[in-house]
């Protein structure tokens, strides 16, 4: 029995390994009926909290249960029923644990974070149209949002830009992107 909380111990550990590193944001669906989630999105007012099953709160769930089983195999004399029990009330207590952790820690640190508009295209693909100044600016060309546009631009470390050549953004500011050529950050990688 020992072997089956340990195996959903492991799962549970490797569940939340995933989720620290891919995250549990899902793109929200269209609302079909006037639920708690619907209204929320018509009116602004948010939804009351709720339990949900997501990756965190298995997660939660399979390791409490887990560790709390195989430590109960191993170090007592109870019988499988009570085992079973007392791990499942450990499982519960983790995915609420889980649960607040991520309502009470991770989304508001999410919400919080200040983005700097300079580096939203940040290694962005772009190409020189056209060159001024012996090649220290040039107008280039990028998509972003689905769109083609278009901005002055400058070498970073005053590099020379060619006409026609690939340059990856670093940041736009003050309307000016600072590039570099597509041949040096490839010769890093």
């Amino acid at each position: 029995m020992y072997i089956v909380f340990l195996v959903t111990f492991a799962i549970g550990l490797l569940l939340a390994v995933r989720a620290m590193l891919y995250g549990i944001e899902r793109p929200p669906k269209p609302a079909r009926s006037r639920t708690a989630a619907a209204t929320a999105v018509v009116t602004g007012v948010a939804a009351p909290p709720r339990f949900v099953i997501n990756l965190p709160t298995t997660a939660g769930f399979a390791t409490g249960f887990g560790a709390t089983g195989y430590l109960l195999v191993r170090y007592t004399t109870l019988s499988t029923a009570p085992i079973v029990v007392v791990a499942a009330l450990a499982g519960v207590a983790g995915a609420i644990g889980a649960l607040t952790l991520v309502a009470a820690w991770a989304i508001p640190a999410a919400k919080a974070e200040v983005v700097d508009e300079r580096y939203v295209l940040q290694g962005a693909p772009a190409r020189v149209v056209s060159i001024t100044d012996n090649g220290s600016s040039a107008v280039i060309e990028y998509q972003a949002d689905g769109a083609k546009l278009t901005s002055r631009a400058t070498g970073l470390d005053g590099v020379l830009l060619e006409a026609g050549g690939d340059v990856v953004i670093e940041r736009i500011e003050d309307g000016i992107a600072y590039v570099e050529p597509w041949d040096r950050v490839e010769a890093r990688l």
